[in-house]
């Protein structure tokens, strides 16, 4: 947790307040939105939620408390710098108190840009200051011998000498000739990954006439409400969104499944979210029962997900039973009561009478 934030309706004070974690976890967003929207705020778009109060290692942050803000803006800003280094920390607050942010559409695109700003907090290690100011310069990136070859306190005395610091409560800061650019301006946000998604779809917005192509990106899985949200802030109002899988960590037998984007997005989520617990011999069984079976879409994988120990794999075939296969991976043998076809179906679930099964 990054911090917390008590929210609150601003033309509503009578509803009461919100206390959110930011990030907020998977397993709390459903509920949280559904009490944000109990008190009549946290509209997708909107910047509707009143911060009454924020608690946060960043105290620059406090610059947020009596503003209307949207919620996954705020999400997202935290997100951000959950990936930041204690380094980047101190740049990011330190820029913006000398350029005096107090924007959370702002605050948002600094991180993207803070790294290039050079931060002293000590004065007495001018050879260390020198360093890292050139690494800065250079976008972070330096090879061992060219670190290993500067002349650090050099480099630390021309910038403290030719350049005007700002003193801030953060350290004195230089901003490198740094610039604020519009990363985000409202709508989609920018891709940033964030946790360990199984599959990263890119939706394509469509541009205003002469307007560049852009994209709004999906992390699998995801709560569902999120991935709604997520399109509303882009027009899209239902979940058969077109999109394009640009990047997956599924396992390879089950991703050739899904690796055309036919399945709805709903049903590739509820697939992922099935799979996530697994670990990797439950994967590798995954992946032999997908092959055994014929699985053609995200909804079978994902019932296959979720009955996996109706299934036996081995790694040599032991038996001859009609319903099992050796399959490249190793030997799979189902033992359940509905036939494969049956337990494929998402409606299996529901059946009210007793299926004849395959021994």
């Amino acid at each position: 947790m990054m911090f917390k934030a008590a929210v609150s309706n601003k033309a509503h004070p009578e509803y009461g307040q919100a206390v959110i974690p930011f990030p907020i976890p998977d397993s709390e967003y459903d509920r949280t939105i559904g009490l944000l929207e109990d008190m009549d705020i946290g509209s997708p778009t909107g910047q509707d939620c009143r911060v009454d109060r924020l608690d946060s290692q960043y105290p620059i942050l406090n610059r947020l408390t009596t503003q209307n803000v949207n919620v996954d803006e705020l999400d997202y800003l935290a997100k951000r710098l959950e990936g930041f280094c204690e380094g980047e920390g101190v740049q990011f607050q330190a820029m913006a108190c000398k350029l005096g942010l107090a924007d959370v559409r702002d605050l948002i695109n600094l991180t993207f840009c803070c790294q290039q700003v050079t931060v002293i907090t000590d004065f007495s290690d001018l050879e260390k200051i020198g360093k890292e100011h050139c690494m800065h310069l250079n976008g972070g990136m330096m090879t061992a011998e060219e670190y290993d070859g500067l002349e650090g306190r050099n480099a630390a005395l021309d910038l403290i000498l030719n350049n005007a610091g700002a003193v801030t409560p953060y350290g004195v800061v230089y901003d490198n000739g740094m610039k604020l650019e519009q990363v985000y301006a409202g709508g989609s946000f920018p891709q940033y990954l964030h946790g360990d998604p199984l599959l990263t779809l890119g939706v394509p917005i469509q541009p205003e006439i002469g307007g560049p192509m852009e994209t709004a990106w999906l992390y699998l899985p995801a709560p569902e409400q999120w991935i709604s949200r997520t399109l509303r802030r882009i027009g899209i109002t239902n979940n058969d969104a077109t999109y394009d899988i640009e990047d997956s960590t599924l396992p390879p037998k089950v991703f050739a499944v899904v690796e055309r984007p036919d399945d709805a997005i709903l049903d590739l989520n509820r697939m992922c979210r099935a799979i996530r617990p697994m670990d990797m011999a439950e994967m590798e069984k995954l992946e032999a029962v997908v092959l055994m079976t014929g699985a053609e879409s995200a909804s079978e994988v994902r019932q296959l997900a979720e009955n996996l120990d109706q299934f036996d794999f081995m790694p040599k075939q032991d038996s001859a039973a009609a319903d099992s296969a050796l399959t490249e991976l190793g030997y799979v043998a189902y033992h359940g009561s509905l036939t494969l076809e049956e337990l494929m179906r998402d409606d299996h679930a529901e059946q009210g009478q007793e299926m004849g099964g395959m021994a």
